[in-house]
């Protein structure tokens, strides 16, 4: 809310009092601005009492006024010797029906006429021994005083040059956080220690205004039972008198309901208004342009200030003392009285007051001004489902849901609902089955998702549900990425009013308390830790057979990589020697392994590849060939002649210094003295692999023919039967 200079084009954010006639400028002593704005669930409620009466601790109940004494004291209450004065009031739940009631501010308030003593000329403070900026304080519970100092001096007049008229000083502590830390802020307040005049006061033109003082506390109030009001609470001082007075002020940023009673709460605090004497009044420009008195009970039109404490139009009592006429001290919260809205009407953003007088003289520190207001209020729910996964390699999916709902009194317009979709999953696109009037966008690359609903779907009380899917990313990608994460979603609504046009925000909550208030918290998915990745070749699908002279196969057999689950996940070869058969030097085994390491720190069980070297091919020679040697005269043969003829062409893929071996077989031979040598020939390489046996045959033949002497000729002679003795 703000407060506007009413005769002036510029509008500024902050209260400006409108300065009429040339002499008002210097009444102005502090101008007012705003101490606490908000548009809230609640009201406001004071409780105050005085500090200067006519007796310590009884109730004045007389009417007279207070410049009629001349012996005016603090009122004292209690025995404490350490406090010059001290009274009490009590606060009750202002609203005993609406549940959840918090306390949203409290402002303590003191002020008084401290005018000083004059000795030998020279004013002297007095309470010497006392800083009035300082005062007691006992909350509700306690049994002891708490020493504040306030946090703002708004006015003292003896700081001016001249002091001005009977010296008002006003100060101002916010004391929320100390009553919030209260077990129950209803109950007795106390205050202490308000430094003022007391006896009689003569203002420093000479003329009897009388002594004044007391306290006071402004109560901010909410429950989400209690309509939506807008609250502003001004301070400053203003003092008005007959000759320097029509203080005008306004105040702006509300929007009153558009059809029905305005209604509004009022509350001020003011010093030296007398009970007899009238004159004085506060007034407000009117539905027709017209300044009209206000009244409320107990407050005349032309008495407003009269020296009382009220609440809602009765004397307010329940404190201690409970005097009925206040001396000079005024502090009041009425209901505006807007019969048919001739105050202020529908739809009205504004409101102008006035302060005037024709012959009594006060200074008002405190205005506020509690006005119902004209607004909506998107309230979002916005959950999820499931709210955990563990993922797979099978798609799932999470369902959002948005239950959105104008709890205000204003139809929203351009309504702009917004989230984004967290990284780990993806939207399901196209959305179906949305609202009618409910269209969506979505950004690729922001991954931003963008509800826009049209003007008539959120008026006052109306609700929508908006469902979407997103699919839950798989376990490779948490695998190789995150391993589990929490996925956040918040809802943010931007919107307008109809009425009131101002923007507004909202962010939604999973769930709202007993009071139904929201907790503005995302909704999450958790997402578990995924199974470790397994690997997709199978054991022994790289294992390999290769030869121990074939280099390239070996080299594909060492090139070979397994695959795991998961693209994303780089396997570790770790590289084995080559391990040589204890038999067979050229055979043996390399022993490879490969592991990986996810994204939870888990390395996967190794996975094994044995390439196994073997000799199986049989090593090649050529055996010497056939010969034939002869035996001598004597039937002998040289020996060394059937060893001649080398084996040639010795050859094996992987031994070496290979040496074939033989072995003979003797038959004899057709004729004496010879005989046919079989020579089988073998190699065996380191493996034991043979080659084919080759034979050679050497063949001992008698190539020497024998001797002999033939018999003389002889002659033989046949018989008479003309044969021979053939034995001759």
């Amino acid at each position: 809310m703000k407060l506007l200079k009413t005769n002036t084009k510029q509008k500024l954010l902050l209260v400006i009092l409108l300065l009429i006639g040339f002499s008002i400028q210097a009444q102005i002593k502090k101008s007012f601005t705003p101490r606490y704005n908000s548009t809230i669930n609640g009201d406001i409620t004071i409780i105050a009492n005085n500090t200067i009466s006519r007796t310590a601790t009884g109730s004045y109940t007389a009417a007279a006024d207070n410049h009629d004494f001349v012996d005016n004291v603090y009122v004292d209450i209690d025995s404490d010797t350490s406090t010059f004065n001290s009274s009490n009031a009590t606060l009750v739940n202002p609203a005993p029906n609406a549940s959840c009631l918090e306390i949203d501010k409290v402002l303590l308030y003191w002020a008084a006429a401290d005018k000083g003593l004059d000795v030998n000329g020279v004013e002297t403070d007095n309470q010497p021994n006392w800083n009035y900026n300082n005062v007691k304080l006992r909350l509700p519970g306690q049994t002891s005083y708490s020493t504040i100092t306030a946090d703002e001096v708004i006015y003292r007049g003896r700081d001016e040059t001249p002091h001005f008229g009977f010296d008002p000083y006003v100060c101002v502590k916010d004391i929320t956080s100390s009553v919030n830390s209260l077990s129950n802020p209803f109950g007795v307040y106390q205050v202490a220690n308000v430094e003022g005049k007391i006896g009689f006061l003569v203002n420093h033109t000479g003329t009897n205004t009388g002594t004044s003082g007391g306290w006071q506390i402004v109560f901010v109030y909410k429950s989400p039972d209690l309509n939506n009001k807008n609250i502003t609470l001004f301070d400053g001082y203003v003092n008005v008198s007959q000759t320097v007075n029509n203080f005008d002020f306004s105040i702006t940023g509300f929007q009153t309901v558009p059809n029905g009673p305005v209604k509004a709460n009022v509350t001020f605090g003011a010093l030296e208004g007398d009970r007899v004497l009238n004159g004085d009044s506060f007034q407000i420009l009117d539905s027709n342009n017209n300044y009209t008195n206000l009244t409320t009970t107990l407050r005349a039109s032309d008495n407003f200030f009269n020296s009382r404490i009220t609440t809602n139009g009765v004397n307010f009592t329940n404190r201690v003392p409970a005097s009925t006429n206040t001396l000079g001290f005024d502090a009041a919260v009425f209901p505006l009285t807007n019969t048919n809205n001739n105050l202020i009407n529908n739809n009205q953003t504004s409101a102008t007051f006035r302060l005037t007088s024709n012959q009594e003289t006060y200074g008002l520190y405190l205005f506020g001004l509690a006005v119902e207001v004209y607004q909506p209020k998107l309230e979002s729910l916005f959950t999820v489902t499931p709210t955990s996964v563990t993922p797979t390699n099978t798609t799932q999916i999470a369902t959002y849901t948005a239950s959105v709902t104008n709890t205000g009194n204003d139809d929203a317009t351009n309504v702009v609902l917004s989230t984004i979709i967290p990284i780990g999953s993806e939207l399901v696109t196209p959305i179906t089955g949305l609202p009618t009037g409910v269209t969506y966008t979505y950004n690729t690359t922001t991954r931003a998702l963008t509800f826009t609903v049209a003007n008539g779907v959120l008026d006052a009380g109306e609700n929508l549900i908006i469902n979407y899917d997103t699919t839950i990313n798989d376990n490779c990608y948490y695998l190789t990425n995150t391993c589990s994460d929490i996925l956040s979603s918040s809802l943010s609504a931007s919107y307008n009013g109809n009425l009131n046009i101002k923007g507004f925000n909202s962010v939604s909550s999973t769930d709202t308390d007993s009071c139904g208030v929201g907790n503005n918290m995302s909704a999450t998915v958790t997402v578990n830790e995924p199974a470790p990745a397994t690997w997709i070749t199978q054991a022994g699908d790289l294992d390999r057979t290769v030869s121990c002279d074939d280099s390239t196969a070996l080299t594909n057999a060492q090139s070979l990589v397994p695959v795991p689950s998961c693209v994303g996940l780089t396997p570790i070869k770790t590289s084995g020697p080559f391990v040589q058969d204890a038999q067979c030097p050229s055979n043996g085994t390399y022993t490879n392994t490969w592991n990986f390491t996810d994204a939870c720190g888990r390395t996967i069980a190794n996975y094994v590849q044995i390439i196994t070297v073997t000799d199986t091919t049989p090593p090649t020679f050529t055996a010497p060939a056939d010969i034939e040697i002869f035996t001598d005269a004597s039937c002998n043969y040289d020996a060394s002649v059937a060893q001649t003829g080398d084996v040639t062409n010795e050859t094996d893929n992987c031994s070496t210094g290979l040496n074939a071996t033989f072995s003979d077989s003797v038959v004899a031979g057709s004729c004496e003295g010879t005989f046919v040598i079989t020579r089988t020939w073998s190699l065996v390489d380191d493996c034991g692999n043979a080659a084919p046996t080759q034979t050679q045959t050497i063949t001992v033949s008698d190539n020497t023919p024998p001797t002999f002497t033939a018999p003389a000729d002889i002659e033989i002679f046949t018989d008479a039967s003309c044969n021979y003795d053939a034995s001759v």
